[in-house]
């Protein structure tokens, strides 16, 4: 893709995650400031792996990008709520969705 760079995330994060996650996160940056995480075929995020993710959305919009969560499950979104970062991430509900948002700042087309 273009416009964004596609980060997904498969099965459970935990502690033991993170550093693999925040690796990935920084990769998918370094090529681009538009960042999707698809969350469809995730399991249990605990609250611990949300730090990653906002360290990463926070250096992509310093970098005039995003990071765009797509899929997330009700359990993410209930830990979200819980840490109170619901209002830090902007979701989508399908990964096409968080690309034609991206696409769409960015100006870039799909391919």
């Amino acid at each position: 893709m273009d416009g964004a760079s596609l980060v997904r995330v498969v099965g459970d994060l935990d502690l033991d995650d993170l550093p693999e996650l925040r690796e990935v996160l920084q990769t998918a940056l370094a090529r681009h400031p538009w960042v999707i995480v698809d969350l469809s075929a995730a399991g249990i995020i605990g609250s611990v792996a949300l730090s990653p993710l906002l360290a990463a959305t926070q250096s992509a919009r310093r970098l005039g990008g995003d990071v765009l969560l797509a899929s997330p499950s009700p359990l993410v979104r209930t830990v979200l709520r819980g840490a109170r970062l619901d209002t830090a991430f902007r979701s989508f509900d399908t990964v096409p969705q968080a690309m034609s948002a991206a696409l769409s700042v960015t100006g870039a087309t799909a391919s």
